[in-house]
């Protein structure tokens, strides 16, 4: 067996290729609930995979080092320095700022990949009753 993989055909095609051969099949036509189901299926594996770099994004930040520069904020009664606390905290503010933020988006990202599913169940009626 080779080391390399052997290439699908349907990866060498173009979409107008592949637009051109489901048509010519005379017995086979996608519905439209298997064209929702593919793209769910594509879409949902992309949120997966995004949600699990995300949980990764904050990995590399020892959140207990801030909280004792917080600890150290608290306690401090010179402007100053709680300035300079402020500003050693702020990388680790900002970071997890941003984690909530990109979280939130790819929490509407999820619900709209959800709506493609139950979208793919109102087709199937549709086809059913068809």
């Amino acid at each position: 067996m080779s080391k390399h993989a052997v290439k699908d055909v349907l990866d060498e095609m173009t979409k107008d290729d592949l637009v051109a051969w489901i048509r010519s099949q005379p017995f086979y036509r996608p519905k439209r609930s298997d064209v929702l189901y593919i793209r769910w299926q594509r879409q949902s594996a992309e949120v997966l995979e995004e949600m699990q770099k995300e949980n990764r994004a904050l990995d590399g930040l020892d959140y207990k080092e801030r909280d004792r520069l917080a600890g150290r904020f608290n306690e401090s009664k010179d402007a100053a320095e709680k300035l300079r606390l402020l500003e050693l905290m702020q990388p680790y503010n900002k970071a997890m700022q941003d984690h909530i933020k990109r979280s939130q988006a790819l929490d509407r990202k999820s619900k709209r990949v959800d709506a493609l599913y139950e979208q793919i169940d109102v087709e199937r009626q549709k086809e059913r009753s068809s």
